[in-house]
């Protein structure tokens, strides 16, 4: 039984004082794992809120770009063909967009979107090179343009400024203007949480993923310029060398980058499941490269466990790198921005390598239509992370990494947030990472048949790669697969950020009393794993108390232990053998 949780205290006090010391969340979760390794297997230690947390006071701008208005709506972006001229010294950008687009419904209006730092220096038809009127509010640039239905078109914008940098890279979005060992620029831009129209001209939406995309970068001699996809050669100018990228899959605008160093690539090939040949292109800062060669082979164990766990690596066509970065890391579409210091945390595994790996597969290829359900980016990511330590060690390795998690859990706002808003606040609301992983884990436990769960997983990936879907497509899925009905679940999980809090009591006797607190409707279908002694047997709560009987003591005392495997709270609470007491005797 669990009379005190003394243990638990001290674990998170600490915690929480190396987190106001630690750089990140990945060291964090390294002594999180020591900590709880030297622990039994218990229930939850997370603690339910006062009360639910307050979301931001949206701007215009945030609601100008999350919301898919009928100027938005009225069409669609199949492809972009993005030039940039990169000035480091300067801090300066100067670009070209040819956005290309086909009319979806009727409307004299386009929203497209960039930051008011830009200046617009030519907006015209592309097709004619007729300037186009537009006006501008926060981010939004509305340009008057009228097509029929069907019609194909595309719109060329040039711009010049001088972009956002980032005061929390990747966190908070922007450019982040560095210089190597040898003084030499080094230079990126992440801009998940802030849209890509912090750096260039675009439909700013994320439901809106173009199937194609160039980039061509150019920048300074002896300077290398990395982005998505296919290298497609170089062009050696006066003082500059422009170099040409290609993406040939959909992609998250968010996702379109660039990195700027005096890079050297590490060529390598790996052997896909299907039995493809997956080229590999990695760009490391040239004082790295060969530590970077022997830590960068990790990635074939890793691309080995997701593609057999989820599918075939979604990119073939386009490759993968690791790009030296600096900042920490981002999940850039076959173009992973790499910046942990070639620091493995846990059996010979690099976080950043690990994680981001992950988002090739959910979040790169399987995309949420709304920031509202990014748990799906994030949290199947954070998850895929557990899902690689079992399969390399096992249950039990794969049971503590996810406890590890378990005190990071703050449950101050739904996993699911608003639709509609610009709003992913990574440290406001790690949750998406954290307790999405663990609605996966608490799902699994649940179905109890892991073939059927690990189908689940496989079938949501392949039926809907490289499409853009919602937390109802899951669902849907689940409920389909299992034939059973988790709406309950979700609700609880998804869309109310309280955990379910187990109440227990335990009589002089040895009877158990014991009901949920903080549940939703028809959340009496949870099963939750009970061992006294050598006895293992299931109870299901409900907000009714109930009870069972302990067969004898252990050591002298009433004891059982809980089953780590479900999202709750356990909370000792005396009052139930009063309540139970009055409820027989009413």
């Amino acid at each position: 039984m669990y009379k005190s949780l003394s243990y638990i205290d001290i674990i998170v006090f600490a915690l929480s004082l190396i987190a106001l010391n630690m750089k990140n969340t990945f060291a964090l979760l390294l002594f999180a794992f020591v900590v709880v390794s030297c622990i039994p297997k218990r229930a939850s230690v997370m603690i339910n809120p006062s009360c639910s947390g307050k979301p931001p006071k949206f701007s215009n701008e945030s609601i100008l770009l999350g919301e898919m208005t009928s100027f938005r709506s009225c069409y669609d972006v199949y492809y972009y063909d993005l030039y940039l001229n990169i000035n480091p010294n300067e801090k300066l950008l100067d670009g070209e967009v040819i956005m290309f687009a086909s009319m979806l419904k009727e409307s004299d209006t386009l929203q497209i979107d960039l930051d008011d730092t830009f200046k617009i220096k030519e907006l015209v038809n592309a097709n004619t090179g007729e300037p186009l009127s537009y006006w501008r509010k926060e981010r939004a640039v509305f340009i008057s343009f009228k097509k029929n239905v069907g019609e194909k078109f595309a719109i060329k914008i040039k711009y010049e400024g001088h972009p956002h940098i980032a005061k929390k890279p990747p966190w908070n979005g922007g450019w982040i203007w560095s210089k190597d060992k040898n003084k030499k620029p080094w230079v990126g831009v992440a801009c998940e949480s802030d849209g890509a129209s912090l750096w260039w001209p675009l439909k700013d939406h994320i439901a809106d993923e173009p199937d194609s995309v160039r980039m061509h970068y150019t920048v300074p001699k002896g300077l290398i310029a990395v982005g998505n996809g296919q290298f497609e050669g170089e062009i050696q100018n006066r003082d500059s060398t422009t170099f040409n990228w290609y993406v040939s899959y959909p992609i998250n605008t968010y996702n379109v980058t660039v990195y700027i160093g005096d890079y050297l690539t590490i060529k390598d090939n790996y052997q896909g499941i299907g039995g493809r040949e997956l080229e590999i292109s990695h760009y490391v800062l040239k004082d790295n490269y060969e530590k970077a060669k022997t830590h960068f082979a990790q990635i074939h164990k890793i691309l080995k466990v997701f593609e057999e766990r989820f599918g075939e690596y979604p990119w073939y066509n386009d490759g993968f790198k690791l790009v030296e970065s600096p900042y920490a890391g981002m999940e850039h579409q076959t173009a992973i921005a790499y910046g942990n210091d070639y620091i493995n945390f846990l059996d010979s595994t690099d976080y950043i390598i690990l994680h981001e790996t992950a988002h090739e597969w959910w979040g790169n290829s399987v995309s949420v239509k709304d920031m509202a359900d990014v748990w799906i980016h994030e949290g199947f990511a954070t998850y895929s992370e557990a899902l690689y330590f079992e399969y390399y060690n096992d249950k039990d390795f794969y049971d503590r990494y996810l406890s590890a998690y378990q005190p990071l859990i703050k449950n101050e706002y739904p996993v699911v947030g608003i639709k509609d808003r610009r709003w992913f606040d990574a440290e406001k609301n790690a949750d998406v990472y954290t307790k999405g992983a663990w609605i996966l884990h608490s799902l699994r436990s649940q179905i109890n048949n892991d073939s059927l769960f690990f189908d689940i997983l496989k079938s949501f990936y392949e039926n809907n790669k490289m499409q853009i879907i919602d937390s109802r497509s899951f669902i849907d899925l689940v409920n389909a697969k299992t034939n059973t009905d988790y709406e309950w679940f979700f609700k609880q999980y998804l869309f109310n950020n309280f955990s379910p809090e187990l109440e227990y009591e335990i009589s002089y006797t040895g009877k158990v009393f014991y009901r949920w607190d903080k549940v939703g409707e028809d959340f009496d279908k949870l099963k939750v794993e009970i061992k006294a002694g050598e006895e293992l047997f299931n109870i299901i709560p409900s907000t009714e108390v109930k009870s069972f009987q302990l067969k004898e003591k252990i050591d002298g005392k009433w004891q059982f232990t809980i089953d780590n495997s479900v999202l709750y709270t356990l909370k000792h609470s005396p009052n139930l053998f009063s309540v139970n007491t009055y409820n027989r005797h009413k």
